[in-house]
């Protein structure tokens, strides 16, 4: 007789849930399995079985109390379904400040546990590796210098690839910067509300300078407008769609997934940050590297200008853009961008990892 085969598997952030919502999809492709999920609306659709929303609880940074006991609570339930449910395998999607806990509960009660973007141990809290090393049964980092840090803790891991490269088009590679024609500039704030907020004024007074001088359009991604103040002469496109940014020229966004999207497309772009004074301080203890956009981590140079905090200013997001906009310096970029995304592994992320963890005898 064939023995039960249930998967527990949580995301907590946007990016998360999109993640691990394709690999429960190949997952299935690969045997018959019950799957149990917390994360958010795209694991919600896949899951046999959800049991809880964390992505829209907005858990970023430090958690208000009413958070604190939220996730404590859930965690309890969590328990009660590995147990109860007999899960065979645990999957962890990022949130490693949630997830680790998980991580060793199923350890302790001998489940087998897979994480799938790890956590970010080379920028900051190397530390969290031991514990990764600790509890986690196969790690599957997706940026290619991580594999050796885990492979150096004695870590089980793969490096199977980024999974955007599933997910984001191809770089378009006839664009050249002509000066005679509008310029398309696309604009992204970030996707928490406390980025927006923080981003959004200064975006929009560069945008200010800008247009006055350069003749551009300007385009405002995945804000809504409803909430927003947000002038005539600047478009807003809701949600994230790909086809629509494969058209703009130039981008103007925070670092993290949204850069790497664009460098995957082969946009050049002017990266800024803001953060609170206070989680900046931290940041600053904390964090140990060079850069914080991953295609300058990742090439070792600052090929994308990045403006943070004190810096990022409309006078100099503005000037930053204009230089990127000048002809050989775009066309530099460009091309440098048009190379990048072969570092990240080919295409069929999510079945190469899903296939390892179907074919992983642990817990069945």
């Amino acid at each position: 007789m064939e023995k039960n085969k249930s998967i527990f598997i949580s995301a907590g952030d946007i990016s998360g849930d999109i993640h691990a919502a394709n690999l429960i999809k190949s997952i299935k492709k690969n045997g018959d399995y019950k799957v149990y999920a917390i994360g958010g609306n795209q694991l919600k659709v896949v899951a046999d079985n959800f049991i809880k929303d964390i992505v829209n609880i907005n858990g970023f940074g430090f958690f208000p109390i009413k958070q604190v006991f939220f996730l404590k609570k859930l965690f309890k339930t969590i328990k009660e379904y590995l147990i109860n449910e007999k899960i065979n395998k645990v999957i962890l999607v990022d949130y490693y400040g949630f997830n680790i806990h998980i991580a060793k509960l199923a350890h302790e009660l001998k489940i087998p546990v897979y994480y799938f973007v790890t956590p970010q141990v080379w920028a900051s809290r190397k530390y969290r590796i031991k514990n990764i090393a600790k509890y986690v049964t196969i790690a599957f980092p997706i940026l290619p210098f991580e594999k050796q840090m885990y492979e150096k803790e004695k870590v089980k891991v793969f490096f199977e690839g980024n999974p955007l490269v599933d997910l984001v088009p191809d770089a378009v590679e006839e664009k050249e910067m002509n000066p005679k024609k509008e310029i398309k500039i696309g604009l992204f704030a970030g996707s928490r509300k406390n980025t927006i907020k923080r981003h959004l004024p200064v975006i929009l007074d560069t945008v200010k300078i800008l247009k006055g001088t350069i003749n551009a359009k300007f385009v405002l991604f995945s804000v809504d407008k409803s909430e927003q103040d947000i002038p005539e002469y600047v478009t807003v496109k809701s949600g994230n769609d790909f086809e629509e940014r494969k058209k703009i020229d130039l981008a103007l966004c925070p670092s993290g997934t949204v850069s790497l999207e664009n460098a995957l497309m082969g946009i050049p772009m002017v990266v800024m940050y803001k953060l609170s004074w206070a989680n900046y301080l931290l940041a600053r203890l904390l964090v140990r590297v060079k850069y914080i956009t991953l295609a300058n981590i990742l090439l070792n140079k600052e090929l994308i200008p990045e403006c943070i905090q004190h810096k990022a200013t409309a006078r100099n997001l503005a000037i930053n853009i204009l230089n990127v906009l000048e002809e050989e310096k775009y066309i530099s970029i460009k091309e440098e961008l048009l190379k990048f995304r072969q570092q990240l592994g080919p295409e069929g992320v999510y079945e190469r990892v899903a296939k390892r963890i179907a074919e992983d005898d642990n817990g069945l």
